[in-house]
This record gives structure tokens, C-alpha cells and sequence, in this order.
């Protein structure tokens, strides 16, 4: 039986380039606005998929329509999940541009004492990571270090608690669910594309290093059982033979984001562990 779909709009992720930065600072602008709606909370034995756009699917397309600025896709892991396991209740309010916050607000009301797993994405967009990529990207010299430097400082400084009062209202909502946090992968981890330059594409992913270090201690804190998906990335960066992230591109929503194949890599992490 196919996965029953329940989900709620987000907010996407912006990204810009040269002349076209006037026109994607705007729709990023409208991305990050939309108002989510309520989301109803799910029944017994229900499998649910949270956090921010590497869980929606941004990257892997086609969205679902319903899911709006979310930019859910049926080529997400969770998805995958689901239908390889017969899922009868899949619950997907996974958005692009969640935070921690957004987890709280519009997310976690999916969850009940039936839950019994739960898989996730969170923590970059609390730390503006979205900026980072614009920066090192198209930004002026010296741009790319000083978002990174701001980046860093949000995750030793408000990231730790961002991620244990989501991750304390998961567990209260869901108390007897599984729960898999999911790391970042490496953006590129291998040869290197021409934008960004090689320095800054190196200085993106040792930020992602700090990150997945900030997520992976909060969420052993909290019990959770965390994966880490640069192993499995490995090779498979932006601008390599077999790339699983996009690179920077005119969709700039999908840039340095997991494509199809980057999203069944997800799932093979979640094979090979749960």
C-alpha cells in the first residue's frame, strides 16, 4: 500500500548569482515569509519526517504541489523509507527553510505516543548556513571567512540549545518513537567547482564539520541515535563524476543540495543502521 502523505508548508532557501542577485534576494525574501499551517497529529505506529529542506527533498524533484514553498519530493529518504517498508501512516512535515524553532512551532504536532520513528535534518538554517553558501559563492574577498567565523559562533553559541528544546519536545510528543537524527553530508569532498572557488569550497565544508559536531553531541545528549552521511558522501560532491549534491545553478532553491541520487544515499544510511 502506498504511504499516506500528511504535510504542511515552509519556507525555502535562497541562493543568487551576478545579475540575477537583485531578483533572488527577493524570492528568497518571499521564501522565507510564508506562514506554515497548523499540522493535524498522527495515529498509532506512524512514521514521521522532520526538520528542514535535506529531509523535504529539495534537489531530488518533482515537488508535490500541495506542499507549496515546503518543496516536499516523493524522492526524499523519508518517502523511500515509507514505501520500502509499507508504511501505512507517513507523516512529512518536513520544509525547506525550518529551524529549530519552526520544528516546535509547526512540526512537532504531527507526533503522538504512537509514533514509533522518527528521522530528521536540522541545525543549518539556525545558523544562517543559507548565507554562508552566498557568501562563499558570489560574495566580495574576505566574505566567505567572516560568514563562516559568524556561522561557527552561532553553533557553539545558540545552536545547543536551539537543538535540545526541539529535540526535548520530540521526545515528549513521541515518547516510545525511535529517533535518528541525520548529519550533513560534505558539499563537495572532492574536485572542486569552479564557483565557489577551491579555498572557499574547503572553508563551506570544515563549517559543516563544526555543524555535524554541534548536532551529533545534542543529539547522543538527548538519547537520539545519530548518523553521519559524509562517509557516504564521500566522492560524490558537487562538480564530481557522480555527484549526489547540485552544484550552483540558475534553480538557485536546489543549489548545494542533495539531488535524487543524493537522496537515496540518505536512505542507504538509514538502511545500514536501522
Amino acid at each position: 500500500m502506498r504511504p499516506t502523505f500528511r504535510a504542511s508548508p515552509f519556507r525555502a532557501s535562497p541562493f543568487r548569482a551576478s545579475r540575477l542577485a537583485a531578483v533572488l534576494a527577493a524570492a528568497s525574501a518571499l521564501l522565507w515569509s510564508a506562514p506554515p499551517p497548523a499540522v493535524a497529529a498522527g495515529p498509532a505506529g506512524s512514521y514521521a519526517v522532520l526538520g528542514d529542506s535535506y529531509s523535504s527533498g529539495v534537489g531530488a524533484g518533482p515537488y508535490d504541489p500541495l506542499s507549496g514553498l515546503c518543496l516536499r519530493s516523493p524522492r526524499a529518504h523519508g518517502p523511500l523509507w515509507a514505501a520500502a517498508h509499507g508504511v501505512r501512516d507517513f507523516r512529512f512535515p518536513a520544509c525547506a527553510g525550518a529551524t529549530s524553532e519552526d520544528v516546535l512551532r509547526k512540526q512537532v504536532g504531527v507526533l503522538d505516543p504512537g509514533t514509533r520513528l522518527v528521522t530528521l535534518t536540522l541545525g543549518g538554517n539556525d545558523v544562517g548556513y543559507s548565507g554562508v553558501m552566498l557568501a562563499c559563492t558570489v560574495g566580495l574577498p574576505g566574505t566567505c571567512d567572516a560568514a563562516t567565523d559568524r556561522a561557527e559562533a552561532e553553533m557553539d553559541r545558540s545552536l545547543p540549545r536551539r537543538l535540545d528544546a526541539a529535540y526535548h519536545a520530540i521526545a515528549q510528543r513521541a515518547p516510545r518513537a525511535r529517533v535518528v537524527v541525520l548529519g550533513y553530508p560534505y558539499l563537495f569532498g572532492g574536485p572542486s567547482c569552479l564557483v565557489p572557488s577551491p579555498p572557499n569550497a574547503r572553508r563551506m565544508d570544515r563549517a559543516l564539520d563544526h555543524l555535524d559536531a554541534v548536532i551529533a553531541d545534542r543529539a547522543r545528549a538527548a538519547r537520539f541515535t545519530y548518523l553521519d552521511a559524509r562517509r557516504a558522501f564521500a566522492g560524490h560532491g558537487a562538480c564530481t563524476g557522480a555527484p549526489w549534491i547540485h552544484p550552483a545553478q540558475p534553480a538557485f532553491w536546489e543549489a548545494f543540495h542533495p539531488n535524487a541520487a543524493g537522496q537515496r544515499g540518505y536512505f542507504g544510511i538509514l538502511a545500514r543502521h536501522l
